[in-house]
């Protein structure tokens, strides 16, 4: 046997190895441990976050219970609240806002991505304290000790069942906006008599009263301020998540939790526009039991259209999106940049850098 041939047959094991590495074991390509995120979108500071400007906020603490796999785990996180970091002027100094918009932060949502590239989305409104009120927070610290591999910071979403959105090894965190992906515009306010399903569902259409009571219903007692009123009722209609179930949601089984990325736009007659984050109401998370209700207390609805948006547990009603006349789901993965996989390319990039010490050692025994 040549040497030429000896060293193929060591170099070729090797290559094999390394294939074999990064195909069988994901987490090589997973980017390192993070010791900063990069906050971007419609905030007032854009700029990049360390544990010590975490730290400079006062403390939160909260302990929590979330499903991972099959165990449960609980613990205590410490770290700084979510909407008060991205209001606050040592974080976001606040979300950029249209004043001539009613309600302007319900159209927004949070995008969080960690550094393997994994996103879970929040609505703005369900962190707002005035409407959902979770308090989501950033956390740097687990029962008083620092994250180790989790990274320096992740969030957390007190509340949900499983755990896909506390997001880990935190990258990045993004505030966008949904109206320039929504296609719907209002019709010039009054009640409505139907409203379209749209975006990432395999079954597109139109529903109407009738459509809506075919449906399997639910009924949700609420209490919810409007204005200087308090208002309390029986809601009966179609549980959101039926709706968008029954429709036929569009995941990619490729992705982990595919549907953590996503949320959907109620748009009403006028075109008030409100955001829910899918992760908010799907059983499996959020669980919040929103309705598309077509009655209250056993009445039609009246001057509030033939359906209207219902999410128990707002304080106030301002994504009880009344004559309701669209309803659109979206993928936030189109509006924000992926992080690149640092590890992986390195590892990549050695296969190359084999190869020509391979040649280099071919062409001395070949001198």
């Amino acid at each position: 046997m040549t040497p030429r041939h000896r060293y193929l047959r060591r170099l070729l094991p090797l290559l094999f190895s390394l294939i074999l590495s990064l195909w069988s074991v994901p987490s090589l390509l997973a980017l390192p441990i993070t010791d900063q995120f990069s906050l971007s979108g419609l905030v007032n500071n854009v700029t990049t976050f360390r544990l010590s400007d975490l730290q400079a906020f006062t403390p939160v603490t909260q302990n929590v219970s979330f499903q991972s796999g099959s165990s449960t785990v609980s613990t205590s996180f410490t770290g700084v609240q979510l909407y008060d970091f991205l209001s606050s002027s040592q974080g976001g100094g606040g979300i950029i806002q249209n004043s001539s918009v009613k309600n302007d932060l319900l159209r927004d949502y949070v995008v969080a991505t960690g550094s393997d590239g994994y996103r879970a989305v929040y609505s703005v409104g369900e962190i707002l304290p005035n409407f959902g009120g979770q308090k989501d927070l950033i956390a740097y610290q687990s029962n008083g000790q620092p994250l180790g591999n989790d990274g320096f910071a992740r969030t957390t979403a007190p509340g949900d069942i499983a755990g896909g959105r506390y997001v880990s090894n935190l990258s990045s965190l993004q505030v966008q906006s949904a109206t320039p992906a929504s296609l719907i515009s209002g019709t010039g306010g009054g009640p409505s008599t139907q409203f379209t399903l749209s975006g990432q569902v395999s079954q597109q259409g139109t529903y109407n009263l009738a459509a809506l009571q075919a449906l399997p219903s639910a009924s949700q007692s609420v209490t919810y301020r409007a204005g200087q009123s308090t208002v309390t009722g029986t809601f009966t209609g179609v549980p959101l998540w039926t709706l968008l179930s029954n429709a036929g949601l569009i995941t990619n089984p490729d992705i982990k939790n595919d549907l953590l990325g996503k949320y959907l736009v109620a748009t009403g007659s006028d075109g008030y526009k409100a955001v829910i984050a899918l992760g908010e109401i799907s059983p499996r998370f959020g669980n919040n039991n929103s309705l598309v209700a077509y009655s209250v207390n056993g009445q039609g609805l009246g001057a509030d259209g033939f359906a209207r948006l219902v999410v128990p547990g707002d304080t106030f009603g301002g994504r009880y999106v009344s004559n309701l006349i669209g309803l659109e789901v979206f993928d936030a993965r189109g509006s924000v940049s992926a992080p690149e996989p640092a590890t992986g390319l390195l590892l990549l990039a050695g296969i190359p850098a084999i190869l020509f010490l391979g040649r280099r050692r071919r062409e001395q025994l070949d001198a």
